[in-house]
């Protein structure tokens, strides 16, 4: 891990014009830009996020984000827990490093579609897939599954296909459409489906905001499908 890794493709084409410009990242980063540009939903995902972060978890989070989103998980672990933080942006994480100067964290320069030895109890991705291709968000969802430790979870909190009733769902499609242009899967297929690696997990998915955002939680199981098989064998004496 480190600063050899240099930015992707798709993200010099669609979002470094965002996450490499300081003064545009303040803006963003001010909650009451981020609760407009979540239609209202901010503080109700970060809730929804806290309650599946124990206090004393070793918690490692995929990209930095704007808002309170960092500081409340920080403010929930920072006693008895530990976090960490990837990010492939050199911008960012200089505009992160000012921020959390006084916070006991790690924030580390690292591509995470390429696999990391340490192993977290939590991992976090927030609003994260919407901005990956479909081959690295693979590769990043396989890796962040692999990195947990026995009972661990992954949190994914993201878009999800607003119910039809929600009048936000066809300009945001159109907005997608135009600008997101990894989101709109988000809307087709549940997060698990993105992932080869699955089996051994345990899925919820809980929605918000008339659908538009998502809560998806993956529990790393203490026994696998495998295991299971071997041991209703040996009970059963087959």
């Amino acid at each position: 891990m480190g600063g050899k890794n240099k930015l992707p493709a798709y993200m010099n084409a669609l979002f470094n014009k965002i996450y490499a410009k300081p003064r545009l990242s303040s803006i963003l980063d001010d909650p009451r830009v981020v609760k407009i540009l979540t239609f209202g939903a901010s503080d109700k995902l970060v809730k929804a996020l806290l309650k599946d972060v124990s206090k004393n978890a070793h918690v490692l989070q995929i990209g930095l984000t704007f808002g309170r989103e960092i500081d409340a998980v920080y403010n929930k672990v920072k006693k008895n827990g530990k976090f960490d933080i990837f990010d492939i942006s050199e911008e960012q994480i200089g505009l992160a490093a000012k921020k959390y100067a006084n916070y006991n964290m790690t924030i580390t320069k690292h591509d995470a579609s390429e696999p990391w030895d340490e192993k977290y109890d939590i991992v976090i991705c927030y609003n994260l897939l919407r901005e990956l291709p479909l081959k690295t968000r693979d590769k990043v969802m396989n890796n962040a599954l692999s990195s947990l430790t026995t009972g661990g979870k992954v949190i994914f909190i993201d878009y999800a296909e607003p119910l039809f009733w929600n009048p936000i769902k066809w300009p945001l499609f159109w907005f997608n459409r135009l600008y997101r242009p990894f989101a709109e899967s988000l809307w087709q297929k549940p997060v698990k489906s993105f992932c080869a690696q699955q089996n051994d997990y345990r899925w919820h998915t809980t929605l918000y905001h008339g659908g538009l955002f998502q809560k998806t939680v993956a529990v790393h199981k203490i026994l696998s499908n495998e295991d299971v098989r071997k041991l209703t064998k040996l009970f059963h004496g087959k």
